[in-house]
């Protein structure tokens, strides 16, 4: 079990800190000027962005949000708005999911503790290991297809996921489109890919250093009695 959601939970984390992040979003709006297609000022862009955040993080509907946070409360369109109540259905279940993950991870740790000298070590060191090693077989396959085909895996995953058509907006009139184009996704998907990557590679060493120490146990225990 914890193999299976090794994966699930670090990228969950690192996606969770990519949407609540509003200097990621200040510098791709920055990087790709939206300023121009959007018609509004830095400052406001980020009161924008500030509000987006506080939507996701609780019940308030997007103009309540935005309003809160000192932005335009009418800035999106009511079709942006419904489209935005479904994301912020994905990204809080993306969060349940992590919080459930977290405390999985915590429990199999302090169970670890527990009977560190029996088979504490060897579970952990088995779970880091197995765990990295299929993540970071996702994380080559995501970044192939991101690679080769963003365009096609950016439409088939709103096709996929979401049972409407407010996610097709019109990017001459539409904001919130305007805001996030398709590089700034782009630029997303390659952040949190190299952000799972190094997460990954830290917690599979670690589990390479306890599977050596299991292993050098196990070979002193043998040798200490003909000693």
């Amino acid at each position: 079990i914890g193999v299976l959601l090794f994966p699930f939970v670090v990228v969950f984390v690192v996606v969770t800190g990519v949407f609540f992040d509003a200097g990621f979003y200040h510098a791709g709006e920055a990087k790709y000027q939206v300023q121009t297609t959007t018609g509004m000022t830095p400052e406001e862009l980020d009161r924008v962005n500030q509000g987006i955040i506080r939507f996701f993080a609780s019940n308030e509907s997007l103009p309540r949000a935005l309003a809160a946070s000192g932005a335009n409360p009418d800035v999106f369109n009511q079709k942006e708005i419904l489209h935005m109540d479904d994301v912020r259905a994905i990204v809080q279940f993306i969060g349940k999911v992590e919080i459930i993950g977290l405390v999985f991870f915590t429990g199999l740790a302090a169970l670890s503790i527990v009977t560190w000298q029996t088979t504490g070590r060897s579970a952990m060191a088995c779970t880091l290991t197995l765990g990295a090693i299929l993540t970071l077989a996702l994380v080559l396959l995501a970044g192939v297809v991101t690679y080769t085909s963003f365009d096609w895996l950016f439409l088939t995953f709103h096709e996929v996921t979401f049972r409407n058509t407010f996610w097709e907006l019109d990017p001459r009139t539409d904001h919130l489109i305007q805001m996030f184009p398709l590089g700034f996704w782009y630029d997303a998907m390659l952040t949190i890919a190299s952000r799972v990557l190094i997460v990954t590679v830290v917690l599979g060493a670690c589990g390479v250093i306890l599977s050596r120490l299991e292993r050098r146990g196990r070979e002193t225990g043998v040798a200490s009695p003909e000693r």
